[in-house]
């Protein structure tokens, strides 16, 4: 358990991100094949990549998203950009995602790309951002792309407008209410010859599920942050999202 608050001021979060983004580069460089196909953000590590391609994985496109963590307001503890996609959108409408999206042929790097669709998703401007790092690329199956997180801290992101028809709201969600225990859940969804459980966030009724939350539970889990909680807490994604 921690026994400091989360701040942005000094070292106090920005030691562990950077200490995060150097463990993300050691497994990258002694295991690069692992590494190439998401075997950081397992629960545990894979050292080997998979035997078989996951299916939907066979031609993956590169994507980025933004991990910005920031101050909010005169408050120096530490809060996590989030947006609630449109519900008009065909893909994960009305989920809630890290800013970020496909990585175009004129990005530089993954970097780029975040912070390009960052600005064009919530009008973030990149000079506020000090980039830390990338982590190993993440895969999302259902959508065919390799994502690869980067890490950020700003001391405030200026005024933020979502941009219309593709986000519906900014969320600047605390870290500390991202670990509670009692903000914690299990996702469980049924489908044909499967049922899914993943790890999920339900924070003041809004519920951070799928993608977006195992990788804040497996960022949680790699900077030492997580604190016991119960698994056997279920959420029905479907409860909050009634079109899914």
């Amino acid at each position: 358990m921690r026994d400091d608050p989360l701040s942005l001021a000094g070292s106090a979060i920005t030691s562990p991100l950077e200490s995060l983004v150097q463990q993300g580069v050691r497994y990258t460089a002694e295991h690069p094949e692992a590494s190439g196909h998401g075997g950081w953000w397992n629960q545990q590590p894979s050292l080997r990549p998979p035997k078989k391609t996951p299916e939907g994985m066979e031609q993956a496109r590169q994507a980025a998203v933004l991990m910005l963590f920031h101050a909010r307001d005169h408050d120096d503890a530490a809060h996590l950009l989030l947006t609630e996609r449109s519900p008009g959108l065909k893909k994960h409408p009305g989920q809630i995602a890290f800013p970020g999206g496909a990585q175009e042929d004129f990005d530089l790097d993954p970097t780029a790309a975040a912070l390009r669709e960052a600005k064009e998703e919530v009008g973030l401007d990149p000079a506020r951002v000090r980039v830390l790092g990338a982590l190993p690329p993440a895969p999302v199956p259902v959508s065919g792309f390799m994502v690869t997180p980067v890490v950020g801290i700003a001391r405030t992101t200026g005024t933020l407008t979502p941009q219309s028809g593709e986000v519906e709201r900014v969320l600047e969600v605390p870290v500390d209410q991202l670990i509670l225990p009692e903000n914690r859940r299990t996702t469980v969804l049924s489908r044909p010859g499967a049922v899914l459980r993943a790890p999920a966030f339900l924070v003041e009724g809004t519920l951070i599920w799928g993608f977006t939350a195992i990788l804040v539970d497996r960022m949680l889990n790699r900077l030492g942050w997580e604190e016991p909680w119960d698994t056997s807490l279920n959420v029905d994604p479907r409860d909050h999202l009634p079109g899914l």
